[in-house]
């Protein structure tokens, strides 16, 4: 390894390139450490400039560890995901301090390769795919550069030799890349067993619901889950995405209460099930999306006594389930008694006029009981909107008589309130409802979120009922877009096909392949392939021999096309003879002088071997003709330098 200092040039591409491989933990890390980064940067910057002294050791020891407690102090740990990238960043400014020469720029070339890894520890998507890969060219044009002759001078000519050098490695890594990703044994969890931080916030469902949570998310238009079916989808009207199901009421907030495995059997479908797969984005939840009624279990989840799907482990990070689901079911004809109870709670005092009507409907049965529940709402005026008023202590009473504006939260649960004081047992279900068809799946995102309610009837069961139908049926019929005015939508929920949009839809259907074929490159999908390539265990010795051949055959493949490329050209043969006629008359002490032309080397040559001139001419115009003109034969020049006796 060469050991000069680095020059402006160099140490300035080195500080771009980490730059840009910390840009995209920029808004993961605290203010103050971004502040200490970009000093630190700065630092070597103006160091270089200036051609100052670095930093004596005994500066740069109490400030590596200054560093190292301020990061302990901020995320309680130097391990994880953001604590240990924080304390990498850091000890790579500190790093930076001490650079000098190109043994230690090397060091941080090879941390750069690492800081890649840890950004995708984050985020998978294409764009951060394209970025990263972007970054990896130009750290291995570093690489490139600091090993080749002449090293990385910034000049354009050779700047663009060595990328180009640099891009021809990376695509000859891709055929050895592919079969790693195929074969290589998948892991379940996050990457690594890392400790995974799960304190940010992110869009989706609440354990929750009060009035207005749901018309917040209205206004949201990133997406929730993706869907793919296996044949043709259900109709816009029966798209109802299963959550979290909300049955204790304290007069305010509706919440979940505790939930037991459903009993087996509990869910009676009719006909044939559906098959999609559904791709649902990290929203730290425990709890997963299914239409309703799901008609299989995942084997990363569980059936709830709500019939509700529940992860085992909370979704951080995109996931992939294949699915099922009843067109027609029939779920609950045997409730338990606990179930019931908990579907007739409500608090003994609060919104006195929405109990008086209900109990005015008592002496009906439960079945006609809900249908006048169903024309009140129809008949009272209500509107559809995702701006309501902010509703107080008595919310049903205030909706329903007084403001008369809501979100589906407020209808689901003024809707479950009043069926309750009733008498029917009643709960909300939180979820979506709808999507939007892009290609041959269908997005569904966070402004598709709506609550709905279920009753129990005796001899029935559970039984889905959307108070929102009756006062909005286009918001179920057509989606959200049809129920409200386009002015109080996120803009990808609007109606109008534009330019934007498209371009929108058609990069969404490339993120949604790469989830599929990339992301979704699940352990069981690879168990899948394998089986159909006749391979049962990844482990199995057969694999393993089969594998190691084909991978040590592809990297013998790959060695040989370098080799082969490398190769040194093939010599002229004209003069080849004309060498070896040179070492003959050295031989005899007449050496060829090195900007010597063949004729003056002859006219020598026949002063010192008289006798064998004519031989000497008749070589020379033999070998002008064979390199310089096309009618001289090469094998004849051979024949005379062989016969040639010096």
């Amino acid at each position: 390894m060469q050991a000069e200092r680095l020059d402006r040039v160099q140490v300035f591409a080195l500080l771009a390139v980490l730059a840009g491989l910390l840009l995209p933990h920029a808004e993961r890390l605290p203010s103050w450490l971004l502040a200490v980064l970009a000093l630190l940067f700065g630092w070597r910057l103006l160091l270089q400039y200036k051609q100052w002294r670095m930093p004596p050791k005994w500066l740069l020891l109490p400030l590596t560890f200054a560093l190292t407690v301020g990061v302990f102090f901020e995320f309680r740990t130097l391990f994880g995901r953001t604590g240990g990238i924080a304390l990498l960043a850091m000890l790579i400014g500190a790093k930076l301090l001490e650079t000098r020469g190109r043994r230690d720029a090397l060091l941080l070339v090879y941390l750069g390769y690492f800081l890649v890894v840890t950004n995708f520890l984050f985020e998978q998507s294409i764009a951060m795919g394209i970025y990263l890969g972007l970054m990896v060219l130009a750290i291995t044009t570093l690489l490139v550069g600091w090993h080749t002759l002449g090293g990385w001078t910034g000049q354009p000519r050779q700047a663009l030799a060595q990328l180009r050098l640099a891009g021809t490695l990376m695509l000859q890594a891709l055929p050895v890349m592919a079969v790693l990703f195929v074969f290589f044994p998948r892991i379940e969890g996050p990457l690594w067993r890392l400790p995974q931080d799960r304190s940010a916030a992110r869009p989706g469902l609440s354990d929750s619901m009060t009035p207005g949570s749901f018309s917040k998310m209205g206004q949201d238009d990133s997406v929730a889950f993706r869907v793919s079916f296996n044949g043709e989808g259900p109709s816009q009207d029966l798209l109802y995405w299963r959550g979290p199901v909300f049955d204790h009421y304290d007069g305010r907030v509706w919440t979940q209460g505790p939930s037991g495995l459903a009993a087996e059997g509990a869910i009676q479908g009719r006909g044939q099930p559906l098959d999609y797969v559904l791709t649902l984005e990290a929203h730290q939840r425990p709890w997963l999306l299914a239409l309703d009624m799901p008609a299989s279990v995942p084997p990363q989840a569980r059936l709830s006594e709500q019939y509700q799907l529940v992860g085992r482990r909370i979704v951080d990070k995109r996931l992939r389930l294949e699915l099922q689901a009843w067109r027609q079911y029939r779920v609950g004809e045997v409730e338990s008694p606990l179930q019931l109870e908990r579907a007739l709670q409500l608090p003994e005092q609060g919104n006195p006029r929405a109990r008086q009507v209900s109990a005015g409907w008592r002496s009906l049965p439960p079945a006609e009981r809900v249908n006048q529940a169903l024309r009140f709402f129809g008949s009272q005026g209500l509107q559809y909107t995702l701006e309501p008023p902010l509703y107080g202590q008595q919310s049903v009473d205030e909706f329903v008589f007084v403001g008369k504006q809501g979100f589906c939260e407020h209808f689901a649960g003024a809707f479950a309130f009043m069926l309750r004081a009733a008498g029917v047992p009643a709960r909300v279900v939180g979820g979506y409802q709808g999507g939007e068809q892009n290609g041959d799946y269908l997005i569904v995102r966070q402004a598709d979120a709506h609550a709905w309610t279920e009753v129990w009837l005796d001899g029935v069961g559970w039984r889905r009922v959307d108070p929102t139908f009756e006062v909005a049926p286009e918001r179920i019929r057509e989606g959200l877009a049809s129920a409200v005015g386009a002015e109080e939508l996120p803009y990808l929920m609007r109606l109008d096909n534009n330019l934007i949009k498209r371009v929108q839809l058609l990069l969404d259907s490339a993120v949604n392949g790469w989830n599929q074929w990339v992301i979704g490159y699940t352990p069981e999908r690879q168990r899948q392939l394998l089986r159909r390539l006749g391979i049962d265990d990844l482990l199995s010795g057969r694999f393993i021999t089969y594998f190691l051949g084909a991978l040590f055959g592809l990297l013998a493949i790959v060695a040989a096309s370098l080799l082969w490329m490398a190769r040194p050209p093939r010599r002229d043969p004209a003069r080849q003879a004309w060498e070896r006629f040179c070492r003959k008359l050295a031989a005899r002490g007449v050496e060829i002088g090195p900007a010597e032309a063949p004729s003056d080397f002859a006219r020598r040559a026949k002063q010192v071997l008289p006798e064998q001139a004519s031989q000497i001419d008749a070589i020379v115009q033999t070998y002008l003709g064979a390199r310089y003109g096309q009618g001289e034969d090469v094998a004849q020049l051979w024949q005379r330098v062989r016969a040639f006796r010096a």
